[in-house]
């Protein structure tokens, strides 16, 4: 997954989200129909976004092909959830410019966005996120973080690497 290049635009878009997005949900469906075929995952009994992170982000792992927007209250739950999932490189936006820097930089998988930053700042935040490509840049980084996922030993996973903390 690290090393797919490009841009999300044109992939399936997996799309959860909690309570607080239901009187916009509309326009946010519209909001990301220009990037590619919308699938909806939620629990429909229960609204939540545990089980909307859970659902959206076992059907990116399963799809290579997709990638998935998650909305709640802040974005906060939904990423630090979504980031515990082994593939998974959910990126909480604020701004155009952070969904720019995590798909360029950090080629994150999943969006996460706050309902109460509204529609206007968050269409320009899923548009940023989806139509930015990775470039291969942190190549190095990313692979590195990948170890974290396998649970290796830091020891191990750094090889004759030496971190070092300075304060």
């Amino acid at each position: 997954m690290i090393r797919r290049l490009g841009a999300l635009r044109g992939k399936r878009i997996i799309f959860g989200y909690d309570r607080y997005l239901l009187p916009d949900l509309e326009d946010y469906r519209a909001a990301l129909a220009p990037h590619g075929v919308v699938m909806e995952l939620v629990d429909t009994g229960h609204i939540h976004y545990l089980s909307s992170a859970e659902l959206v982000c076992r059907a990116v792992q399963a799809d290579s092909e997709s990638f998935g927007v998650l909305c709640c209250g802040t974005g906060m739950g939904m990423s630090i959830a979504a980031n515990k999932f082994e593939s998974i490189y959910a990126a909480r936006c604020t701004s155009a410019d952070d969904a720019e820097m995590a798909r360029q930089i950090n080629n994150a998988n999943v969006l996460c966005i706050a309902s109460k930053l509204g529609l206007a700042t968050n269409r320009a935040i899923i548009d940023a996120f989806a139509q930015t490509p990775y470039t291969g840049r942190k190549l190095d980084e990313l692979e590195y973080i990948t170890q974290f996922e396998r649970a290796v030993p830091a020891a191990q996973a750094a090889g004759s690497k030496t971190l070092r903390r300075i304060a």
